[in-house]
């Protein structure tokens, strides 16, 4: 296993009611308490780290196409190789691979497999003796699904006890066992799949189509993020001013009366120990965190009330924690956050860079999408609480 040559830690702030321009650099407002109403960091950080950060070994000449995590580690898939398409997984060390026929294009972790997936089929990949992944069975979607999307969210994720597969026409699919399929969501009832004129009034950082809606578990259920525009295209990314949809088994779904606020756009969702989190913004230039513990009820989280100068994209969830990662508004930079419990905060390195991130049981994976990717490896300490 390959020892990464540094290790950093998050590091709490000093209890100060000062301000510093360290926090300023990385667009994270000071740590004092202003008419009553609580900042980034303040009585939310944790007074011992909940992470241990260090470099890892990434996967060699590697183009990320998709990445996954698995309960003790990570799968990542890469396309454009000089021997194909590879996957490659890893425990959080050493990193294995296996070529694979077709062009698939995206991962999904279903149970204790993976599906590696193009728009019209797919191919399971199960764990041998030797924890190795190696070919399952082939399935054939019923209709063409998105793949590759902007989000980098899967098309295809559990659901009861089955998985949805969400169509490039705004259809979505529900199957127990990859060869027969029930179409549980029809065009257009979670927006049209075909582009069509539209107006919004939240004013996000970027507006990319097409891609799938987000959709997330909390304890035993799922909730789909839906655009409250009746004409705005199935899964535009991201998704302005949306109603929550819930389902217990991935099947019934029913729509909710819970709202984000006028102009609010969020571009990712995560659940985990039956808290739902959901990141985008409010306006323009406004960025906005939510929790939820059912997804009809949702509120800000006041430790990123006062955020300001970041675009906040992504949002992942697993055993280990929580992590949220996003873009500085004003320049190439990223700076992100993770949580041990969703309710308190911490930093991360600026150091660790990058918008591609997967949560295991025990670490958080960070990576960019570059020819030899820079890893960060994020191992739980068992600290991190406020």
């Amino acid at each position: 296993m390959a020892k990464p040559p540094d290790t950093l830690v998050e590091i709490p702030p000093p209890e100060t009611t000062g301000t510093g321009p360290g926090w300023l650099a990385i667009g994270v407002v000071s740590l004092s308490m202003l008419a009553g109403v609580a900042v980034f960091v303040g009585a939310t950080e944790p007074r011992l780290p909940a992470f241990e950060w260090g470099r890892g070994e990434g996967p060699t000449s590697v183009n990320l196409d998709s990445m996954v995590a698995l309960d003790d580690g990570f799968a990542v898939l890469s396309g454009m190789t000089v021997e194909g398409v590879l996957l490659w997984w890893s425990d959080g060390g050493v990193w294995d691979s296996t070529s694979l026929d077709g062009a698939p294009r995206q991962l999904a972790a279903l149970g204790e497999g993976l599906l590696a997936y193009d728009a019209d089929e797919g191919l399971t990949m199960v764990g041998d003796e030797s924890d190795r992944f190696i070919p399952g069975h082939g399935i054939v979607f019923p209709e063409d699904i998105r793949a590759r999307q902007s989000s980098g969210r899967p098309s295809v994720v559990p659901a009861g006890d089955g998985y949805l597969a969400m169509s490039l026409v705004g259809n979505v699919w529900w199957t127990d066992d990859g060869a027969t399929f029930e179409a549980v969501i029809s065009d257009p009832v979670w927006g049209p799949g075909t582009e069509r004129p539209f107006d919004s009034d939240c004013s996000p950082p970027s507006r990319i189509s097409p891609d799938v809606p987000p959709i997330a578990a909390a304890s035993s259920s799922m909730i789909a993020l839906v655009s409250s525009n009746p004409d705005e295209p199935f899964g535009l990314w991201p998704v302005c001013e949306p109603v929550p949809w819930s389902s217990t088994d991935g099947i019934v779904w029913s729509e909710t009366r819970a709202s984000f606020g006028e102009g609010a756009y969020v571009y990712d969702i995560a659940g985990r120990n039956g808290l739902l989190v959901a990141v985008g913004g409010r306006g323009f230039g406004d960025p906005h965190v939510w929790a939820s513990e059912d997804g009809g009820t949702w509120h800000d989280v006041a430790s990123f009330s006062e955020l300001d100068g970041v675009d906040l994209y992504t949002v992942e969830a697993g055993a280990a924690g929580w992590v949220i990662l996003a873009k500085q508004s004003d320049g190439p930079g990223t700076v992100g956050w993770t949580s041990i419990d969703g309710a308190c905060w911490s930093t991360l390195p600026a150091q660790v860079t990058g918008l591609d991130v997967a949560v295991s049981d025990e670490q958080i994976l960070v990576i960019d999408r570059t020819t030899y990717p820079e890893v960060w490896l994020g191992t739980a300490t068992g600290s991190g609480s406020c």
